[in-house]
């Protein structure tokens, strides 16, 4: 007897859990969805339903499209998944902003204080801007510039370059992958009363890929990882020399860069 009540006890606990999980669900004809608890019904006139916060609204018959009872974590986790705005056609602009990573390359040119470096890896900061038009989901062209500084050699470039991406799924969470070409510009470098510089970019390219996260409002989340590869030349010669023997150094920096970004 003892255990049979605890039994009975704790059958009627989960039933008024597993009751309070419920909720039932008001869908109109107008498009809109009503969820709470309904509190009085008139069958062939109206049903009142009370909202979580205590408000309470009457509907007629006329007004309701259906009537169901739905359990409500399932219910936010299905919101979840579809309850985001999505843009599939249309301008789009991206910015973000990285970390690029790499292994310094030895400095085998003649020595400057520019580009002396030890073979210690190479860490930069990246940040970029895309303006272009989503033509469908699988596919965005658009035209980037940014701004790529590498610490180790004290050297940053900003490349211009068109951007073609394409998204994989029609989804909340969706990947996607992008190929950049276009040149990367080097900032002039300063001269002093011993060494004058010279200094010019080259091609950039790079390739990718990650994840695109929508949300409920316009801006949507993008993480990314990509390979980059840009190319730079410099002439150098000693000032008083006044480039009577010049030094040349040409150089092709690869990288990874870890990125993440706002799409509006």
């Amino acid at each position: 007897m003892k255990y049979s009540a605890i039994y009975v006890l704790l059958l009627t606990a989960s039933m008024a859990f597993a009751q309070s999980e419920i909720e039932d669900v008001v869908y109109l004809k107008n498009g809109s969805v009503i969820r709470g608890k309904i509190t009085e019904q008139k069958f062939g006139e109206s049903l009142k339903i009370e909202l979580l916060g205590g408000s309470v609204f009457v509907f007629r018959e006329s007004e309701i499209d259906s009537i169901k009872k739905e359990n409500i974590r399932k219910a936010k986790l299905n919101r979840l998944k579809t309850d985001y705005y999505r843009k599939d056609r249309g301008f789009q602009n991206i910015s973000q902003v990285g970390i690029i990573y790499g292994v310094a390359l030895k400095n085998n040119d003649n020595y400057t204080d520019y580009y002396y470096n030890n073979n210690r890896d190479d860490i930069g900061i990246s940040i970029h801007t895309i303006n272009g038009y989503r033509f469908w989901s699988y596919l965005f062209v658009g035209a980037g510039v940014g701004i790529d500084r590498f610490i180790s050699y004290r050297q940053t470039f900003s490349p211009f370059y068109v951007r073609v991406a394409s998204e994989f799924l029609k989804r909340k969470v969706t990947p996607f992958v992008f190929v950049d070409a276009g040149y990367a510009v080097m900032w002039k470098q300063p001269s002093n009363d011993y060494q004058t510089f010279r200094s010019k970019g080259g091609a950039y390219t790079s390739a990718g890929g990650g994840i695109r996260i929508f949300t409920r409002s316009r801006a949507s989340v993008m993480l990314s990882a990509a390979y980059r590869m840009n190319m730079s030349e410099t002439k150098w010669w000693y000032t008083q020399w006044n480039e009577g023997t010049y030094y040349t150094i040409k150089r092709t920096y690869q990288r990874m860069v870890a990125s993440v970004g706002v799409t509006f």
